[in-house]
Parts: C-alpha cells; sequence; structure tokens
C-alpha cells in the first residue's frame, strides 16, 4: 500500500474510532456527543487533505459513485449515496424499535413505564429521548459501515464483497461485511449498555429478559436484524456506478 493511501486510511480510521466512542459514550451529555461527531468529520476532512496530495502525487483513484448513468440530478444523486441511504433506513426501523421497548425500561418517565401519557412535558421527552436514541443507532449503523469499508477496502462491500484489508489472496462475499457490521454494532451496544446501566440512566422492567442483569436483550436482538436489513435495504437503492472522472 502506497505511503499515502496508507496514512488516509489510518486518519480517517483513528477519526472514526475516536468520534464513535466519544458519541456512543456521551448519551447524557450532548457537548460530548457533539464533539464526536466533530471528530468523525474533522478524520473525514484529514482523509481529503491527503486526497488533494494524492492528486498531486498522481496517485488518487476516483471512488465509485452510486449513479444511475440517466440521473443527472446533484440532489438526487446525494440523496442515492449508501451512507445518506444507511442513516435514513437506520433511523426510521430503529426508531419504532426504540418506541416498541418502552415498556421493558424503568426510570423512563419519572421512574415508571410509560403507556401513553398526553401532557406536553411527555411528548418533549419523547422527542427528545427517542428520536435522539434513533438517530444515535443511525449513526451507529454508519460507523459500523465505514469500519467494515476500512477493512473491506471496498465502500459498495454490501453488493460486491471486498478483500481483508485489501489482500487480493482474501476476497470475501458480501456477507462477511454483515457479519463484520453486525459485530461491531452490537459490540459498542454491550458497552453502552453496560454503561448507561451503571450511571444509572435507566433500569429494566421485570419484563426484560437481561444477560448477566446489566444487558438487555431486546436491544441487543435489534442489533443482530437491523445491520443487515438495513444493508439490504441499501443495497436495493444504492449501486456502484463508474468512477469519477
Amino acid at each position: 500500500m502506497k505511503p499515502l493511501v496508507l496514512l488516509r486510511t489510518l486518519v480517517r480510521t483513528a477519526g472514526i474510532l475516536a468520534g464513535a466512542f466519544l458519541v456512543f459514550t456521551g448519551l447524557a451529555n450532548l457537548p460530548r456527543m457533539f464533539l464526536g461527531i466533530g471528530v468523525i468529520l474533522a478524520g473525514l476532512g484529514l482523509g481529503a487533505l491527503v486526497n488533494a496530495a494524492l492528486r498531486k502525487a498522481g496517485q488518487y483513484i476516483p471512488p465509485e459513485i452510486v449513479a444511475d448513468p440517466g440521473i443527472r440530478n446533484p440532489v438526487l444523486r446525494f440523496l442515492i449515496q449508501p451512507e445518506i441511504l444507511i442513516v435514513v433506513f437506520g433511523f426510521f426501523f430503529n426508531f419504532f424499535w426504540e418506541v416498541s421497548q418502552i415498556p421493558l425500561y424503568e426510570g423512563i418517565n419519572r421512574g415508571i413505564p410509560y403507556f401513553g401519557e398526553n401532557t406536553v412535558e411527555m411528548k418533549l421527552f419523547f422527542v427528545r429521548t427517542f428520536w435522539r436514541a434513533a438517530f444515535l443507532d443511525a449513526l451507529l449503523l454508519v460507523g459500523a459501515h465505514l469500519l467494515t469499508l476500512a477493512i473491506l477496502r471496498e465502500r459498495f462491500w454490501f453488493s460486491k464483497g471486498g478483500r481483508l484489508f485489501g489482500i487480493r489472496s482474501l476476497t470475501v462475499r458480501p456477507w462477511v461485511g454483515f457479519g463484520i457490521s453486525t459485530l461491531i454494532c452490537v459490540a459498542f451496544l454491550i458497552y453502552l449498555e453496560i454503561s448507561a446501566f451503571d450511571q444509572g440512566l435507566w433500569a429494566y422492567s421485570r419484563l426484560m429478559p437481561t444477560l448477566f442483569t446489566k444487558i438487555g436483550l431486546t436491544p441487543v436482538g435489534g442489533l443482530l436484524v437491523s445491520p443487515t436489513l438495513v444493508f439490504l435495504l441499501t443495497r436495493r437503492v444504492s449501486r456502484p456506478g463508474p468512477p469519477l472522472s
């Protein structure tokens, strides 16, 4: 691997990992969460600066884009990029999944499970908690996608498979990427569940099946399903087009 390409991979991966850590340990700390998002963007931005150096050195390979040759609208081209679709599909799936688990938690509405209290305070709490949680889940899926991309060296690994760490002899099929991304999501979630439980951010009701007391099985079950589901939906819409010239 060329030194500048290696540098770009290291910068992006470090930014994504550090930013993801800040985001998912900042559940009850909005400044920390936004700092994490900033670190991720900074890592991607520094990677773009390395791209400029690669262009000067004549080593830059344009990335594939998601584009039907007949699509000329730049807004539509942007909307069907895989990362955008992962956020959209991930948000809606996880929003409904988060809401469906409300009876399994305590401490979510002044210490009791929420079953339909219709007050302005509760509606505001609903927006803050569940929309935010669904957005964080969607960011987790994007982070898993980017880390899987770094491992398989292929942006469209969910359609084409890839090569482990860029080694030609280690070509793998898309299901390997599904497995890697799912493991990343579940590992982050288990850490988050244990951390939030220890901080007293919530408690499980008697309806929640648990593992080792601190790990709720329904959120883990959701992230065993959602990465593959979201990436399969993304694959239906987003297909690699010709390289940018």
